[in-house]
């Protein structure tokens, strides 16, 4: 006789889909294999009078060999008829886990649809009481739980943990600690939004690293919904990345591929306007000034195609679009396009004494590294 495995499911309102789904799926698994899965929920409860709907409902958490809750946006409506509890869901999670508790059964799973970055950065009431239990069942190490992105990944994973249910395969720890090998960089600027936004990544690298890896979730959305910072973005994306969220890291990695465009704009602006056609006619002429006569030909042709090359201006556009923002470059531009006019005048200049004459001192100071 096929061994009856009682699978209740719990959920808030805003997962009819994967209520239908996980039904589907309990009857097929129960077709093509050794076991009878049967789905339990509210939909198993009959109409009754003169008892409280929810009691009629907890006595099959009470019956259950597997509670699975699954959670997305919504935490659910206060009970009316309850103040232990802030939602249906949470009374019949509450009521599984102390029946685990002290007998070890029911095995309980929880799921979570995935949300946008914006959301978890600003997640708004029901979102924050969500994300709140996430934080409780990682901190208790109790309860195996999973996000997925997709109908698809929900099914499978459904399958995936009561056949190991079934067949006692379930990993232990439950959830182990995931390891992390983002480095905590340094403020080398002097940005009051980049130094908070900074504080805000190490909190939540030092949170992720102490086991408390959905604290740094909602930390790193925070701070990739305010920071125009391209360093830090890398580093909230690769975190994204080592958590698996890759919904959230690829929003990142399109904020940054949108500042860098901007940014790149303004850094040819900067860039046309600083590199005017004389300063090259002047360093030039500076750096050859102690150069031999003969040298002259072959020196002018290196030194204009270092400085013309298409790799300069990638190189010089790359670092300018990294470390400057839109705001410093365009304020440059605006610089050097007025009052600081005369000053391009004399870059090519000042750069082909200055040049040489470091070059000089360097090789003096330390002729292995910087000798010829």
């Amino acid at each position: 006789m096929a061994r009856t495995i009682r699978v209740f499911f719990a959920s808030p309102g805003d997962l009819e889909e994967e209520r239908h789904l996980t039904s589907e799926a309990l009857q097929q698994m129960s077709e093509r294999s050794e076991y009878t899965f049967k789905f339990q929920g509210f939909e198993s409860v009959l109409a009754t009078t003169a008892r409280r709907p929810q009691d009629v409902i907890n006595t099959l958490v009470d019956e259950c060999d597997v509670f699975i809750a699954v959670f997305h946006r919504r935490w659910g409506q206060p009970p009316q008829d309850t103040v232990a509890c802030t939602s249906y869901t949470e009374e019949e999670f509450e009521r599984a886990k102390r029946r685990f508790v002290s007998t070890g059964s029911p095995e309980i799973f929880c799921f979570f649809k995935q949300v946008d970055l914006p959301s978890l950065a600003d997640p708004g009431e029901q979102l924050t009481k969500v994300l709140q239990f996430k934080c409780r069942l990682e901190a208790s190490h109790q309860v195996l739980y999973r996000t997925f992105t997709s109908a698809a990944q929900f099914v499978a994973d459904i399958e995936q943990h009561l056949f190991a249910f079934a067949e006692g395969k379930l990993p232990t720890p439950r959830n182990p600690k995931p390891c992390f090998h983002i480095p905590i960089i340094e403020d080398q600027k002097p940005d009051s939004q980049r130094s908070y936004d900074l504080a805000r990544v190490r909190q939540a690298i030092n949170a992720a690293t102490s086991g408390h890896v959905e604290e740094a979730v909602i930390l790193m959305a925070g701070v990739s919904q305010t920071t125009r910072d391209i360093e830090l973005l890398d580093i909230i994306r690769e975190f994204y990345e080592s958590t698996n969220n890759l919904g959230a890291a690829q929003a990142v990695l399109e904020k940054k591929l949108t500042l860098l465009h901007d940014r790149r704009l303004a850094a040819y602006e900067y860039e046309t306007v600083l590199m005017s056609e004389h300063w090259l006619d002047d360093l030039v002429a500076s750096m050859l000034r102690n150069t031999p006569p003969e040298k002259h030909s072959i020196g002018e042709q290196t030194i204009r195609k270092l400085f013309t090359g298409t790799r300069f201006h990638e190189l010089m556009i790359e670092y300018l679009a990294k470390y400057f923002t839109v705001g410093e470059l365009l304020s440059l531009t605006r610089f050097y396009k007025g009052e600081g006019a005369s000053i391009t005048v004399k870059f090519g200049r000042t750069m082909g004494i200055m040049i040489p004459e470091i070059n000089a001192i360097l090789a003096a100071e330390n002729p292995e590294l910087f000798g010829r």
